[in-house]
């Protein structure tokens, strides 16, 4: 039995040694060695390449799709280097772009949201919110219909903005602009015979420029090549405008910056117009309540009967009497005036009468008359006795 096992044992150590002596001999030979390497590296150059291939075309197709589903206008917005270009600091890039294809109104349009990346929002530190700016560009083909989607569907009038606006300007023929601002920002837009072209910068505390200017006297705002909107615009409208002959011109705020006395003057003559409006209208309510009253027969602010009245001794005891009667709405043929003297223990001393004929209606006549009293007089009073 013992000798069975062992005849065992050693079979399998023979074939165990059998076997490794074969695996160390291929390893070990040359040629089988670098028959193994090269099948490696082509499995491996058959696999790669094909996977980064993939990716790429992946890739290619999605830009190609984006780029179909923005539409043609996306070559008109600014690139992110052309943002560095227009400002120092700030870092803005584009988070969102959509285009649409309205056939109601006749036009496509593409819109753009800009964020300004270099400040994140931060409620504790900086506790401000992010600056951000809206670019949106349309290509109209009817003025009617345009001005109808400003009104119906952005509850303002284009041409109402225009004539409102704190600066304007033309950049050549074909090129009206006008620059707006509040506390919250800014605004540019350019319309051409094609295209609308619209900036806004929504910065309310003022951190990319100084909106809370006013806008007239010393301090009043002025463009230089730091307001965001103008330069932008002013990017869309020279890439649209390429491959047209136009002559050469400044830059949008400077044209804006120029026409700021035009713009002053037409301002000023709004404030004079409209103050004289209001006076105007003023004075027209004030007689139309005046010819209301009459008819109803009352006077605003006017007292009727005796006013006015006086009665005063001079130092040679002369006394004049002068005062003015206001009459009513009812017309009198004549008024008898009772006048009453008295000393000075409230006695009357003397009583005499006047008369004042042929009163129209609302009318006022004044009296004035003179008596000569003794020195006991004190005062007197007068009152209608009719």
């Amino acid at each position: 039995m013992k000798i069975l096992v062992f005849f065992t044992f050693f079979l399998v150590l023979v074939a165990f040694s059998i076997h490794q002596e074969a695996f160390s001999y291929n390893l070990d030979d040359p040629e089988e060695r670098e028959k193994a390497a090269k099948e490696a590296a082509d499995e491996l150059k058959r696999n790669i390449p094909a996977k980064e291939s993939e990716v790429k075309e992946f890739k290619e197709k999605e830009e190609e799709e984006v780029k179909k589903k923005l539409g043609k206008l996306k070559k008109f917005l600014p690139t992110e280097k052309e943002f560095d270009e227009v400002t120092l600091r700030t870092v803005w890039r584009y988070v969102d772009k959509e285009s649409e294809i309205n056939d109601d109104y006749k036009f496509e349009k593409i819109q753009a949201l800009i964020r300004d990346v270099g400040r994140v929002y931060d409620p504790i530190v900086n506790k401000y919110k992010v600056s951000t700016i809206q670019i949106e560009i349309i290509n109209y083909k009817d003025s009617e219909k345009l001005n109808e989607f400003w009104i119906t569907e952005k509850k303002s009038n284009l041409d109402e903005m225009f004539a409102n606006s704190y600066l304007i300007g033309s950049l050549n023929e074909n090129t009206k602009c006008f620059f707006n601002y509040s506390n919250e920002g800014g605004m540019t837009i350019c319309k051409t015979d094609e295209f609308v072209v619209q900036s806004v910068i929504f910065d309310k505390y003022q951190e990319h420029y100084m909106y809370s200017k006013p806008q007239t006297g010393i301090k009043k705002l002025e463009l230089n090549q730091d307001e965001m909107t103008t330069r932008i615009v002013e990017n869309i409208i020279k890439k649209i405008q390429k491959n047209k002959e136009i002559e050469n011109y400044d830059s949008l705020y400077k044209v804006l910056e120029s026409n700021i006395e035009i713009k002053e003057r037409e301002y000023n003559k709004t404030i004079e117009e409209k103050e004289h409006k209001k006076i105007s209208e003023k004075e027209v309510k004030i007689l139309e309540e005046k010819k209301i009253n009459k008819l109803l027969g009352i006077e605003k602010d006017k007292k009727y009967g005796i006013q006015n009245f006086a009665c005063i001794k001079d130092e040679f005891g002369l006394i004049t009497i002068s005062g003015q009667y206001n009459n009513n709405q009812i017309k009198k043929d004549k008024v008898i005036m009772e006048v009453q003297f008295f000393d000075y223990e409230g006695n009357i001393i003397f009583k005499n009468t006047a008369k004042l004929l042929n009163i129209d209606e609302f009318e006022t006549k004044r009296f004035l008359g003179n008596l000569k009293i003794n020195e006991n007089f004190s005062t007197c009073s007068m009152k209608i006795n009719n």
